[in-house]
């Protein structure tokens, strides 16, 4: 009986290397995309629970609180504040991932929930009375409170705070030019 010698040829491997090699090089951009959306996202489920932190301390302690945006530094910042809107006291201090940005206005035509028509620029320090609900910085109710933030790859993401403090994420839909509450 002749037995071929059972394995593969050294061509059979490198056509199979190859093939594999295709497949990677159409998939790694889509699985970068991805990753880059992935962290967009989650830092704005970030920003959300911190102003959720922020809201609650200031009933919690009947005390007023803000979270002020450092765009420079890529960061955001929980702060208590006097009785008066003043003396802020850090307590915390959250960077944003790697690729991530803060944007100071918005970056597309329509506006996510409720932030009227002529509101263009984002909030720079969103501020929470002793009751919860956001304020301006001299305690008066404010509704255009928006966080735009963006990835190297041109997606949005916004969170917003309601006039009844309810905070809300966003993700700006390029299909149909729309922000899609999460």
């Amino acid at each position: 009986m002749n037995r071929k010698n059972p394995g593969f040829s050294m061509l059979e491997l490198l056509i199979v290397i190859a093939i594999i090699g295709v497949i990677a090089a159409f998939a790694l951009p889509s699985a970068i995309n991805f990753v880059k959306g992935y962290r967009l996202h989650a830092d704005a489920s970030a920003m959300a629970s911190a102003l959720n932190v922020t809201r609650f301390r200031a009933t919690s302690q009947y005390t007023p609180y803000r979270l002020t945006i450092n765009t420079a530094q890529r960061q955001f910042i929980r702060e208590r504040l006097s009785q008066a809107y003043g003396n802020p006291f850090e307590e915390e201090r959250l960077p944003l991932s790697q690729g991530i940005q803060f944007l100071t206005t918005c970056p597309v035509e329509p506006k996510p929930g409720t932030i009227g028509a002529t509101f263009t620029s984002g909030s720079t320090s969103i501020y929470f009375n002793t009751r919860g609900l956001p304020v301006d910085s001299s305690g008066a109710p404010n509704n255009n409170n928006v966080i735009y933030l963006t990835n190297d790859s041109g997606l949005y993401d916004a969170v917003t705070v309601s006039l009844g403090g309810r905070i809300t994420v966003w993700n700006f839909s390029q299909v149909t030019s729309t922000w899609v509450a999460r």
